[in-house]
């Protein structure tokens, strides 16, 4: 059987119905809110997102350079630049250069195109502006406080070897080992191991042409539990090089595109899996970037 990129049959509209923009955070619903802020038993919030820094890992060629700069330092409210103040006022600025895909990063659904469409068939060209896009944008996706899991695939050995894919077979196995489920409106979240290296830019960086990730079998179960968010603690979550020959971050395509699930990259999940938490509030609200490709986040696991 052909797959869906090679196929013929209509891949849209959405189940949402055509009008869609919401794609899977359509099951994010109030009963999935309070039934996830019960998992709350310890009152232990960790934080699922890297610092960010100058020299922080990044695929330069593509994201271009982060640059952070002091704009107005405390002592620069002084004469003659400012009026003399009777409290001796002063207050630090900065100014940011960055990629909406920085770092830990949400991706949104006009991230991702099969044939020049976007989600639910949304025609790129007509969609896409220099200023951003008119559907689609991180902005039209609703905050996401739900349910989160957490899957360990490195099954004792980290960092997962380069280029190997989490499996269905290794993540059922690992849900039934710890009387977990997934379902729609789930976060499910994948630590491979990587985390860790975030502090070591140049060996970090290694494993944007070759790093462990969710493989394509796994995306399409994903798929069929209409999970609200997925993510890794890799550069691109899911495994590359492709196993899918002649493809393209297969993965992101097949999640994003087709199905309407948003990714979040480079999550820092070192912390939450030494601590066995792998039920949890799930808490991240993207910066509301009208018509932006992605978000950088700071994700939150409380449990």
């Amino acid at each position: 059987m052909p797959e869906w990129y090679e196929s013929e049959a209509p891949w849209f509209p959405s189940k949402w119905g055509a009008a869609d923009v919401l794609g899977t955070a359509a099951t994010l619903t109030p009963d999935k809110l309070l039934a996830a802020v019960r998992l709350v038993r310890t009152g232990r919030v960790l934080p699922l997102g890297h610092p960010i820094f100058l020299g922080m890992p990044g695929r330069a060629a593509t994201h271009g350079p982060f640059h952070y700069l002091t704009s107005q330092r405390v002592y620069d409210h002084r004469p003659p630049i400012r009026p003399a103040t009777k409290n001796k006022f002063g207050a630090a600025l900065c100014r940011l250069e960055l990629s909406d895909h920085l770092g830990t990063h949400l991706d949104a659904l006009n991230h991702i195109a099969f044939d020049n469409k976007l989600y639910n068939g949304v025609d790129a060209f007509e969609n896409t502006l220099p200023t951003g896009s008119r559907k689609l944008g991180v902005e039209s996706g609703p905050p996401i406080v739900t349910r989160g899991v957490l899957v360990d695939a490195t099954d004792g050995a980290e960092p997962m070897a380069p280029g190997a894919p989490v499996t269905v077979e290794a993540t059922e196995r690992f849900l039934a080992d710890h009387r977990l489920s997934v379902g729609p409106g789930d976060a499910v979240l994948f630590h491979t191991g990587l985390s860790r290296l975030w502090s070591q830019p140049e060996r970090y960086n290694e494993y944007y042409e070759r790093s462990p990730g969710i493989g394509y079998a796994l995306a399409q179960w994903l798929g069929e539990r209409d999970v609200a968010v997925t993510g890794a603690d890799t550069p691109s979550t899911e495994v590359t090089p492709p196993e899918r020959d002649g493809t393209r971050l297969p993965v992101h395509q097949y999640l994003i595109t087709k199905c309407g699930i948003r990714l979040i990259d480079n999550l820092k999940t070192d912390e939450l899996a030494a601590a066995g938490a792998y039920e949890f509030l799930f808490v991240c609200a993207p910066l509301r970037i009208q018509g932006g490709t992605a978000s950088p986040v700071t994700p939150l696991a409380v449990f």
